[in-house]
């Protein structure tokens, strides 16, 4: 799962690494982890915080909320290679977990201690005592009730801790078996999917802007055309792009049309700016398309480990059925009509009881029958249809007519 043309550039360019410092990436949760033995420095924490490295106390590293080429470049440049991360995304989140679970326990600790110190001053005070007004007594029996009720108030908090860091705790189990299941993992590589033909999209143009700038016949008529087009914007200060008057004096942020019409570059100048803009838009797009392309196949190869979708094990038939979120209670939807990547079925909620027709991905559906199951099933006297005729109910004895059908036969 490592980028190793990266690997090859970076150690092409240097060879010095940090003593001390590993690396890994885990395409379960494509987030990087830098590991360090040493305290680091102030620099070194310094250029690591600002490429969006976080420190985790409790676990011991440092850790990216996702892959970067810039990020993957600083831990090659520190550790000379990213290995694969040891530990799945369920393991961690027992980790996680028992970490919770700890706190969880602490605070249920503290709660109970709490309470025990309120109940030790109550139990001091005779069941029905009132605080005598004007009496000797009086400060410290309403510093007594303060304490007690600043105690039971303490407890309820920390009651209320435990209770929180017990649902964290369940939660992280939850969301990590959740992100393994076969139809979350479908929906995710649909997602990089779609990144990924971004990524391919934005090198063709920036490659297209490349062939449009290198063009025989350059000229400012030329330039200005495409220019027109391009999204390049450019800081052309007068140190590196000196003019007179009446150009612009403009330093900051320039669009390349501007810069041309207003006389602050010329179209040679212009040319260059676009071409190195555009050669280091196609080497960060390679990079992201060679990391998706990584990412995709261990999805896919983990949702083949799992068995794929309810569609690879069963094809939907028009004529069958399927069980889905817009079925019937316990029900099955009759397949209507069988897409590229999704089925349609019939549906009514929220319609005024009037039947409409509704798209379901495949990865939404949970069970498939085959058109010969389900005949096989009304056959036998398993199936019967919903009053509205979107659906059907499956049974596990035959109905009566049924019954009464085989005794004739």
């Amino acid at each position: 799962m490592i980028d190793q043309t990266a690997v090859a550039n970076l150690n092409s360019d240097s060879s010095f690494t940090y003593r001390g410092l590993s690396a890994t990436y885990s395409p379960d949760d494509n987030k990087l982890r830098l590991y360090a033995v040493h305290r680091l420095d102030a620099d070194l924490y310094a250029r690591v915080k600002a490429a969006g490295f976080k420190w985790a106390p409790k676990q011991g590293f440092f850790v990216a909320p996702m892959w970067t080429p810039s990020r993957a470049d600083l831990l090659l440049e520190l550790c000379g290679d990213i290995e694969d991360e040891d530990k799945s995304l369920v393991e961690r989140a027992e980790e996680r977990a028992d970490r919770f679970g700890d706190y969880s326990v602490r605070r249920s600790h503290d709660a109970e201690s709490a309470r025990k110190a309120a109940a030790a001053i109550a139990d001091n005070i005779p069941f029905g005592q009132p605080i005598l007004v004007g009496h000797h007594s009086e400060g410290r029996a309403r510093r007594d009730a303060a304490r007690i009720e600043g105690g039971m108030i303490k407890a309820i908090k920390l009651w209320d801790t435990a209770d929180y860091w017990k649902r964290r705790a369940v939660g992280a189990l939850h969301h990590a078996k959740y992100k393994e299941l076969p139809a979350v993992r479908a929906r995710r590589i649909k997602g990089l999917e779609a990144d990924k033909r971004k990524q391919e999209r934005q090198r063709d143009e920036a490659a297209n802007f490349i062939k449009s700038w290198s063009v025989e016949g350059f000229n400012m008529a030329v330039a200005e055309n495409i220019a027109g087009l391009d999204r390049i914007y450019h800081h052309f200060t007068l140190a590196l792009y000196p003019r007179e008057l009446p150009a612009s004096q403009y330093e900051g942020l320039m669009s390349l049309w501007s810069a041309l019409t207003g006389g602050v570059i010329t179209a040679e100048q212009a040319r260059d700016v676009a071409l190195k803009a555009h050669a280091r838009a196609v080497a960060s797009a390679e990079r992201w398309i060679q990391h998706y392309e990584l990412r995709l196949a261990y999805e896919r190869a983990m949702l083949e480990d799992a068995g794929g979708l309810a569609t690879d094990k069963t094809g939907p038939q028009v004529g069958g059925g399927c069980r889905c979120w817009a079925s019937p209670r316990n029900g099955w939807s009759y397949i209507k009509k069988v897409n590229k990547v999704s089925v349609t079925v019939e549906d009514n909620w929220g319609n005024g009881g009037r039947n409409f027709k509704r798209t379901i991905p495949f990865d939404k559906l949970k069970e498939i029958m085959t058109q010969a199951d389900v005949d096989a099933a009304r056959v036998d006297g398993l199936l019967v249809d919903t009053a509205d005729g979107t659906g059907f109910i499956l049974r596990n004895t035959p109905t009566n007519e049924a019954k009464e059908e085989s005794v004739i036969e």
